[in-house]
């Protein structure tokens, strides 16, 4: 049998060549952990996968009828179903704050067996991240038969063009941002238990931040009308700069463009899409270095 050597690591070390073999030696237990996360969800449930498709379509269902019929929320093309509109926001969502919610307690979950085992702590966050993807695709699916509905019964509102090659890169951007924060939290969750409530409210705060049931285009309608009560120039810009650097801010409007296409959308929103994965490598690398540097308390205060 060979001898595990487990050198102390330089606080200065982030994520070494020998992080990245030993992530791959231990591909085996991050798989089987992905299939028994996919497996205890559904588990023993009479609607099983249906799940993964009731949550956005009932999320859907409630925006359609409350920011169409009482809101009145006016779209910037009205052959653009609002169903559609805010449908295709949501399944990115809907993978973002699950993984989210899963990852950041994940290392309490798991806390028997981090204090028994030794393999790389990082494989307890990825598994979220990857297993929510089964959600994700059958919900694609599902908004995939939506297009196809509405491209048939209103030909002119739907417009899937070249945009969608792009689509691959927009979701390793919204997997990326979900792990770089699920670091962070899930690292501070396992000391101070109250985070696992209050990630669920940031979920929540993000749902409606994010440009999900209004479109982009207001944002810039408000950042106009603030600039001309201040009195001060620039100030929208500056607001709607700031504001791309959320990452979600990109992948929605760059779901929308590859999915919807038409006349307002169809460019990809590459300043928004640069921006926000800017902001989502800072996560990504911070949230591993503040992961690693706390790792060495995770089997004393699980």
């Amino acid at each position: 049998m060979n001898d595990l050597k487990i050198k102390k690591r330089h606080s200065w070390q982030l994520f070494s060549k020998q992080d990245f073999f030993e992530l791959i030696k231990f591909r085996d237990l991050l798989f089987t952990l992905i299939k028994r996360d996919v497996s205890v969800v559904y588990k023993q449930s009479v609607i099983g996968f249906g799940w993964a498709v009731i949550k956005p379509v009932v999320q859907m269902v409630i925006f359609t009828f409350l920011f169409t019929y009482i809101a009145k929320v006016q779209m910037d093309d009205d052959t653009i179903p609002y169903t559609v509109f805010n449908f295709v926001a949501l399944v990115p969502f809907t993978y973002f704050s699950s993984a989210l919610t899963a990852s950041t307690g994940s290392l309490i979950s798991n806390e028997a067996f981090i204090t028994k085992v030794y393999f790389p702590r990082l494989i307890i966050p990825l598994v979220p991240i990857i297993a929510k993807l089964v959600d994700f695709g059958i919900a694609m699916i599902v908004l995939g038969f939506m297009l196809f509905y509405y491209h048939q019964t209103q030909p002119g509102s739907i417009n899937i063009n070249s945009n969608i090659l792009f689509l691959p890169i927009l979701i390793i951007l919204l997997m990326m941002f979900s792990f770089g924060i699920s670091l962070w939290f899930s690292a501070l969750a396992i000391q101070y238990r109250d985070l696992n409530q209050i990630v669920t409210f940031l979920a929540q705060f993000m749902m409606y931040a994010a440009p999900i049931v209004w479109p982009f285009s207001r944002l810039k309608e408000i950042s106009s009308t603030l600039e001309t009560a201040t009195g001060v120039s620039g100030i929208a810009n500056v607001f709607e700069n700031i504001y791309s650097f959320f990452p979600l801010t990109g992948i929605i409007e760059g779901f929308r463009t590859c999915l919807i296409g038409g006349n307002s959308y169809s460019e990809m929103p590459w300043n928004l899409i640069v921006n926000g994965t800017i902001m989502s490598l800072f996560l990504l690398i911070s949230g591993i270095y503040f992961f690693r540097s706390k790792e060495s308390i995770f089997a004393d205060v699980a």
